[in-house]
Formats: structure tokens, C-alpha cells, sequence
């Protein structure tokens, strides 16, 4: 577990919390994404820019779909977890709009739409610099209770410290959307 834990303060980015071999945000998985998703605690959103990497090349010059869809997939599982929920993905739509030139820099957004039972349902964009959406994304989530993370996570992870950013990461959604609320 990353240090953010043992400071009892909630997750700003994807590798505070994640393992350090995640595909998503991972630093030393070399084949992996490298990306940061970054929490954005005004607005209770994943934002953040992405630049991608010529091996990850699909069509002659433009980004794989299915690398464009693990960094949909990603951002809105980070944004749960931001939000104080561990998930796993139970069904992700995504539509591409436009070919996402290999040589741009693109900007991803991710967000809560609504919350049930057992179920958070989210909604992600991948946009160009100049602001043209080029693919789009929901999702919808499973949230996992504890006792199954922990037998199913417990040998990679240390559960409890995890507990603890979880409990800072709702501490701080609640007070977003309280200001929300207020309209602040």
C-alpha cells in the first residue's frame, strides 16, 4: 500500500492505492498504461491528460480500441474507488466517435451518474485537446463488500490499510456532494 494510507488521506491518483503491476496505473508494469487518474475534489471527477504511446498503435498512426477502452474501463473503476467503493466492472459500453491520432495528447473525464444497492453506474469521455469527443463510455459496477475483496485481494494487498483510504475516500464524497448540494 502506497503512503497516502498511512497518512489516513484519501487517493488523488490511480497508484495510490493500486498495485504497482496494474495495466491501468501501474509503474512498473512495462507494458501497462502508465496513466494517472487523477481525482479532481471540486468537481468529483477522474480528469486527467493521457498521451499515447506508438506501441499501443491499432490502425496505421491511430490508438488500439482496446486501449482506448481500458482507459475508459479504468477511470471509472478509479473514480469508485476516489468515491470510497472497491468495484469491479459487471458491464462497460463504449462507443468511438472519431480515431484517436497516435501523435495527440487526449483528455479523459470520468464521472458518477447514479448510485443503487449494490451497483454505481458511471460515465466516461475521451476528448481531444481542441475539445472533439472522440469515444465515449458507461459503465456499470458491482460493489464489492469487504470479506469478498479480502478473500479474493488478501494475499496481494494489505486489506486493512486499503479499509482505511476507502473510509477517507467516502469521508471526502460525502462532503462533495454536500457543497454540490449547497451549490457551492
Amino acid at each position: 500500500m502506497k503512503a497516502s494510507s498511512a497518512r489516513n488521506i484519501p487517493s488523488q491518483t490511480g497508484s495510490d492505492w493500486h498495485h504497482p503491476n496494474c495495466f491501468g496505473c501501474g509503474k512498473e508494469n512495462t507494458q501497462g498504461l502508465h496513466a494517472d487518474f487523477r481525482f479532481d475534489s471540486s468537481s468529483g471527477e477522474v480528469r486527467f491528460d493521457y498521451q499515447p504511446r506508438p506501441f499501443q498503435e491499432g490502425a496505421p498512426g491511430y490508438a488500439h480500441g482496446g486501449i482506448l477502452a481500458s482507459l475508459v474501463d479504468e477511470a471509472q473503476g478509479d473514480l469508485c474507488f476516489h468515491l470510497g467503493h472497491f468495484v469491479m466492472t459487471d458491464q462497460l459500453i463504449t462507443k468511438y466517435h472519431k480515431a484517436v491520432n497516435l501523435e495527440e495528447p487526449v483528455r479523459i473525464r470520468a464521472w458518477l451518474t447514479s448510485a443503487r444497492k449494490r451497483r454505481l453506474y458511471t460515465r466516461a469521455t475521451i476528448h481531444s485537446q481542441a475539445g472533439d469527443i472522440l469515444v465515449s463510455s458507461r459503465a456499470r459496477w458491482y460493489i464489492m463488500n469487504e470479506r469478498v475483496f479480502s478473500r479474493m485481494f488478501g494475499n496481494y494487498m494489505d486489506v486493512e490499510e486499503l479499509r482505511i483510504v476507502l473510509d477517507e475516500n467516502k469521508k471526502r464524497a460525502r462532503e462533495i456532494r454536500k457543497k454540490m448540494k449547497e451549490g457551492t
